[in-house]
């Protein structure tokens, strides 16, 4: 008899355990997707180019189209189902769409509900009031940009959809002006030092910025929001307004089920991604995981991190071994040409958490001098002075920084130090690098305050 795998939620992750599960049983295992939304395999990360008109149908961002599930793989998918009741103890749960009930038994449940924008419910009242945190959220902000007059929009919070989504405002004449709380653009990513080059970029390409401003409320009169009310007592009036302030983990369902929780408010889950809860696994932006830096909990709400997180469980129903170990948090965005990247602490991030940090930051060139076409880009690597331990890495410039960083990040992952990252035999060729790489002038630097002879490996 085959087993009953029930996934609640259509993301990446929900999706990529489903596939594994299937992959590896076949015919031996039934599996159900219930997906609240019209969506499954969707990129959300693409949704401010959708809004933008770079990618022109809300199709084309589908990993896959639906048949690719249901048809070749045999995974049974209901759309538009929302899962409201789970009963772990006799392995059933509840869903409905629209005025239509229907309940699955089931032997294994992956919980995949993702996250869900963090935003004041009564900021949402209007019609000119948007998060952007899906499809129908990218399709329902490009609808009202075709269909009313937007001269200026205000985008609240300077995370990597703030960004992204300025970026393509901004393409179609549309003014935009970037409201942060915090006192320097992306800071959840970057120290103030290296957001400073990407503010100077933001402006330079029309973005008004207001940095250390926190929105107290949001006005209007009947269905249409009119400003922005500041704690300052400023205000700032624009015709659309897309709130970007962040994410929480979707655990409503989890808390019926009675779920452990983890530190982080999000559901906690061991390395093979199960929860406090036999038979019920859980992946994605919904669950928290280990951070291989500091060895704390953390939640990284982060596509890559989700399909890997799908992939363990999936395997793990199947009869599999597989363990996810954790993240160093890696993650990247762009403004027009300069892209911005980062992994593991922030070297303020360090301090707080108690390193003796060492710090150095270059600014170099991506090719040889002889070589047309070269860019400088800006890389800060942050280790512990005491054991030379790599701790971190920010870079802007071209799409090199993106590399660069995951350089960093796969050193990382392995517990390098600076010397690994001097020392290590990275290849060379005028096209893409100079002689002297970046990483390597930058391990070099590192080296001058900790000395030449590496330490033992705490």
């Amino acid at each position: 008899m085959a087993i009953r795998v029930a996934i609640v939620g259509g993301g990446a992750a929900g999706m990529a355990a489903a596939s594994r599960v299937k992959r590896l049983l076949g015919d031996k295992a039934e599996v159900v997707v219930f997906e609240r939304t019209r969506w499954v395999s969707f990129a959300l990360c693409g949704t401010p180019y959708y809004v933008g008109c770079t990618v022109k149908s809300l199709f084309d961002l589908l990993h896959y189209p639906l048949e690719e599930f249901t048809r070749r793989r045999g995974i049974r998918i209901e759309l538009e189902a929302e899962v409201f009741e789970v009963d772990a103890s006799r392995r059933v749960l509840s869903w409905r769409r629209g005025s239509e009930r229907g309940s699955y038994e089931f032997d294994y449940l992956v919980l995949a509900t993702g996250a869900r924008p963090d935003v004041p419910p009564e900021w949402l009242q209007y019609d000119n009031v948007f998060t952007l945190h899906g499809l129908d959220d990218a399709e329902r902000i490009r609808r009202f940009l075709a269909t009313n007059r937007v001269d200026r929009v205000a985008v609240v919070g300077a995370g990597y959809v703030g960004l992204e989504l300025a970026e393509n405002l901004l393409s179609h004449g549309r003014r935009v002006t970037m409201v942060e709380a915090a006192g320097s653009v992306l800071p959840r990513m970057l120290d103030a030092d290296m957001a400073e080059h990407v503010e100077e970029r933001l402006r330079a390409g029309g973005v008004e910025l207001r940095l250390g401003a926190k929105v107290k409320a949001v006005e209007g009169d009947g269905r249409r929001a009119r400003r922005l009310v500041l704690d300052s007592g400023d205000s700032i009036e624009a015709d659309m307004f897309v709130v970007s302030i962040g994410v929480k983990p979707n655990v409503e369902l989890a808390k019926l089920m009675g779920l452990k929780l983890g530190v982080t408010g999000a559901v906690w889950v061991d390395e093979r991604m199960r929860t406090s809860c036999e038979g019920v696994y859980a992946a994605g932006d919904v669950v928290e995981t280990v951070d291989l830096v500091t060895g704390e909990r953390v939640w990284a709400p982060l596509a890559p991190v989700a399909n890997k997180m799908g992939y363990v469980a999936g395997s793990n129903i199947a009869g599999r071994s597989a363990r996810f170990p954790g993240v160093v948090r890696t993650s990247v965005t762009s403004f027009d040409d300069m892209f911005i990247a980062s992994t593991g602490l922030s070297e303020e991030e360090a301090s707080r958490r108690g390193f003796d940090v060492v710090a150095v930051k270059v600014e170099a060139w991506t090719k040889p001098h002889y070589m047309p076409g070269r860019t400088k880009i800006v890389l800060k690597v942050v280790a512990d002075r005491k054991t030379g331990r790599l701790l971190g890495a920010q870079a802007v410039g071209d799409p090199s920084a993106y590399w660069r960083v995951n350089v960093v990040a796969a050193l990382l992952y392995r517990g390098g130090t600076v010397w690994d990252l001097f020392y290590a035999d990275w290849g060379y060729m005028p096209k893409v690098a100079p002689v002297w790489d970046p990483l390597v002038v930058a391990g070099r630097l590192l080296m001058r305050e900790l000395g030449e002879e590496p330490r033992e490996r705490p």
